[in-house]
């Protein structure tokens, strides 16, 4: 039996098909213009022609039509022509040149030759044949802009878990936590995934989903140096050891580099100095002008693509061809290098252990696996984008709270409702000979107390530079030994373990605390209250009443509102705890 063939026939993916009808859709819209502009071109030539002929008649010269074939008046033309230009007069448009039959630029001008050899100026026809581009370009943005927002991420699952990701790798870390534990105060199958994370502290003794921890940096000494030397992988580093030898190698560079600094600005110097002597010569200071004329004056530079070929764009911000989409950074890179620039290998290495024992979930488990790249979770929290937070993260998880000696930074970490504060401290001094000496060690303290709970041993880095010298071993190592003890004690007093079973009793007691305790957020207590009912731990009266002198009306609606509403409660309590801290 024979078969029918296959159907061959192109299959265009959506993809393709979108691009298809874009493409399509801008070749009508382009075709339009140019039969409109086409049309306005006819008229107003017409309209000039006119302009022409009666200036020379009001000069008294030879007008040009009167030079043509003989019997042109005869065929009728001159009164038709009169007739259209009483018409054109009728309808307003006139003499586009005025009485005098010259516009402006053109008033002490005459034609000798006539109207046959009248040849307006190219900034006349741009006058005249002023194209309007909006619709193309409206057009074009409308399409740009109907492309990008298909590739905005999709959120999938749970809103609140949802916003609270986005938080977290836009990096603000305090809202991302009031939001996760608004999500396990709210109570869902999802909730109660993260519920059955919650770990205990033995330092703290309390439950908790996430050990609050943060970052300062303390430097004295002649902190004024340009190069801090720190310990590097090398053993070595700009300004440390080896006497005049090391001393006449660093300048010599500095100089190198400073030459190299100083040629590379005069040539940009006498480029931009070139360039604007060009654009004198070839009249481009007029560019303004000319955009206007041809309806580019909105679109501007940045509109022609000038961001995009390599100039940052900072003063003039192209929103039509910016990313619908901010890029997510989870941590600030300017903390980062300010911080590796006094510590060098010291601070790789305590970077190292925090971020792996966070990855662990040594310090709790909230918000560990959420990645900055992430594109199922969307981009917006209540539909705004995420505020750029008072302290950024070093680290993901970990807080900057800002440079200055540890009485000072202790106290801030305080006020900040954090649990624990590692602090650099960094004393630098410089010889005569311009080396300078850098030890630095790493302390651990608690932020409710203000006491040390553990510190590192002094990392030296002219004793790095003496071992590796004679080969006795490299500067990994050496400060490993030195942290050595360190980590011991951070993972034995710190880590957190697996929270006991409550009697209904003691869940009472502990839920006592919670209500009197006024560094917890009302979303943070909500969240263990609620994990105490979900055990069995409370009753439902118990967990009603609880909520109810939390929150108020707003924790009600958290409990037993609609989805709706307890979202809208929740984000309601985490803008009134904001305004308190602030």
């Amino acid at each position: 039996m024979p078969t029918k063939p296959a159907d061959l026939s192109l299959r265009f993916s959506a993809k393709s098909a979108r691009w298809a009808i874009c493409l399509t859709a801008l070749g009508s819209l382009l075709v339009a213009t140019a039969f409109s502009s086409v049309a306005v071109a006819q008229g107003q030539q017409a309209t000039m022609q006119a302009a022409e002929r009666a200036a020379m008649e009001a000069q008294g010269g030879p007008s040009g039509y009167e030079e043509m074939e003989p019997g042109y008046d005869d065929m009728g033309m001159g009164d038709d022509m009169d007739m259209y230009d009483a018409e054109m007069e009728n309808q307003g448009m006139g003499d586009p040149y005025g009485e005098s039959g010259y516009g402006p630029g053109y008033g002490e001008q005459s034609n000798s030759r006539g109207g046959g050899d009248f040849k307006p100026s190219p900034i006349v026809m741009l006058e005249v044949f002023q194209l309007d581009w909006s619709p193309l370009t409206e057009r074009v943005q409308q399409v740009l802009t109907s492309s990008e927002t298909s590739q905005q991420p999709v959120a999938l699952g749970p809103v609140l878990r949802n916003e609270a990701h986005v938080a977290y790798r836009y990096g603000n870390l305090p809202l991302a936590l009031q939001l996760f534990h608004g999500f396990i105060a709210r109570g869902s199958d999802a909730a109660e995934q993260q519920m059955d994370q919650i770990k205990f502290s033995k330092h703290f003794r309390k439950p908790l989903w996430h050990l609050r921890v943060g970052v300062s940096l303390g430097i004295h000494g002649d902190s004024s140096t340009t190069d801090p030397s720190p310990i590097t992988d090398s053993g070595t580093s700009r300004g440390m050891g080896n006497g005049e030898m090391g001393m006449g190698m660093d300048s010599g560079m500095m100089d190198m580099e400073m030459d190299m600094a100083n040629s590379m600005q005069g040539m940009e110097d006498a480029m931009r100095e070139g360039m604007a002597g060009m654009e004198e010569e070839m009249g481009m200071g007029g560019m303004d002008m000319y955009e206007e004329d041809m309806g580019m004056a909105g679109m501007g530079m940045s509109g022609m693509g000038m961001s995009g070929m390599g100039m940052s764009g900072r003063g003039r911000r192209n929103r039509a061809a910016a990313p619908l989409v901010p890029k997510a950074e989870m941590t600030d890179s300017e903390v980062s290098a300010r911080i590796e620039k006094f510590l060098g290998l010291v601070a790789d290495t305590v970077k190292t252990g925090l971020s792996k024992r966070i990855s662990d979930g040594k310090f709790g488990h909230a918000l560990v696996d959420v990645k900055a790249e992430s594109t199922t979770q969307g981009h917006t929290v209540n539909g705004d984008s995420v505020d750029e937070a008072p302290q950024p993260m070093w680290i993901p998880s970990v807080l900057f709270v800002g440079e200055g000696n540890s009485r000072d930074t202790i106290k801030t970490a305080h006020n900040l409702e954090l649990d624990l504060l590692f602090h650099f401290d960094v004393g630098l001094k410089e010889n005569r000979m311009g080396a300078v000496s850098n030890i630095s060690r790493v302390k651990v303290m608690d932020a409710r107390t203000g006491k040390t709970l553990v510190s590192s041993a002094a990392m030296d880095n002219t004793e790095v530079e003496r071992i590796t010298r004679v080969g006795r071993g490299s500067p990994a190592a050496y400060v490993d030994e030195q942290m050595k003890s360190f980590w011991a004690v951070v993972d034995e007093r710190l880590t957190l373990s697996d929270l006991p079973t409550l009697s209904p009793e003691v869940a009472r007691k502990r839920v006592a605390q919670v209500l009197g305790d006024r560094s917890m957020t009302p979303l943070r207590k909500l969240a263990e209250i609620r994990y105490y009912g979900y055990r069995g731990w409370l009753t439902p009266d118990e967990v009603e009443q609880a909520f109810e002198i939390t929150g108020g009306p707003d924790a009600m609606k958290v409990l037993h509102g609609s989805e709706s509403q307890a979202i809208e409660a929740i984000h309601k309590l985490v803008v009134q705890s904001e305004v308190s801290d602030s």
